[in-house]
């Protein structure tokens, strides 16, 4: 500790590090039309997710209220001694969730263009960051930036700041991806009802806030492991392919991050918690290694 310095000090001074490095990176970000292309790359593809599932609503609709109807119904359908049809559906969709009947009672409430949407999200948002987020760290090696940067601020702070800014960057990319795709299914989808979908993609833009941060952590994890940006890169693929191979496997299943993604989608609010506190742990995780691997090495 620097001598009378307090350690509130010492974090307030840290702080206001962070926030000025996350500053300078994003606006440098918007300069180098790297925020730009991640916009553009992920509104498109709100667009594009928005224009198909908008498609497939208006041609399966009808079907999808009838399953919807069967699911809620409280008085058993038989039909030529067959059992009951809405147990019957709703046992065959949960073998899609892992024999979770609740929760696909709960996913069958909520619009096609949502669930759809959250899906494409938690699929594709995690390789969005590794294509833009792939020399988070090494590139301020590389280009010996960092040996000025630590003249004025501390290793920590590097770190944080520029995870912060790149945080920042993909929330403002799910927020614009969201409003477009609310625009454009206002727009085409009569039964589009604005309300519901609003208030529903507000909760799961919440939930990608600890999702995105893990696997931003892992990214810079990455990037202070391997120096090449192509090289950290194709590291990244790599390492979120295994990652999500490992969470297919029952018995080391919990060691991965994709693990928990199931439990975003749950109409049980502790499952929800759970989830969410797993990646923020994940990634605290990340992030430490990332520091660890800075801290130790020659800038």
């Amino acid at each position: 500790m620097i001598p009378g310095t307090s350690k509130e000090g010492l974090v307030v001074h840290l702080l206001k590090d962070v926030w000025l490095i996350a500053r300078f990176d994003l606006v440098t970000a918007i300069r180098t039309k790297r925020a730009l292309l991640a916009i553009l790359v992920y509104a498109l593809g709100a667009f594009l997710t928005a224009a198909a599932l908008v498609q497939i609503d208006a041609k399966i609709g009808d079907r999808l209220e009838l399953v919807k109807s069967m699911a809620n119904v409280s008085v058993p359908l038989k039909v030529e001694g067959q059992a009951d049809q809405s147990t019957s559906v709703v046992k065959a969709l949960s073998f899609l969730v892992g024999g979770d009947e609740d929760l696909v009672l709960h996913l069958l409430q909520i619009p096609l263009v949502v669930l759809g949407f959250f899906w494409t999200t938690l699929t594709f948002l995690p390789f969005l960051i590794a294509l833009v987020s792939h020399d988070l760290v090494n590139i301020e090696v590389r280009n010996r930036s960092a040996r000025f940067i630590l003249l004025r601020t501390s290793r920590a702070a590097l770190l944080l700041g520029k995870t912060v800014s790149h945080l920042l960057l993909f929330l403002s990319v799910t927020v614009v991806s969201n409003l477009v795709l609310c625009a454009y299914a206002w727009n085409a989808s009569p039964s589009f009802d604005l309300w519901i979908t609003s208030r529903l993609l507000l909760r799961f833009w919440l939930l990608t806030i600890p999702y995105g941060f893990c696997f931003l952590a892992l990214t810079a994890l990455v990037s202070s492991l391997v120096d090449g940006g192509a090289a950290s890169l194709a590291a990244n693929a790599i390492a979120l392919i295994a990652i999500s191979m490992l969470s297919m496997n029952d018995t080391i299943g919990l060691l991965s991050p994709s693990f928990y993604k199931l439990g975003l989608w749950s109409p049980r609010f502790l499952d929800v918690l759970g989830s969410s506190a797993a990646f923020l742990v994940f990634g605290t995780l990340f992030l430490s290694g990332a520091y660890a691997r800075l801290r130790g090495r020659d800038l």
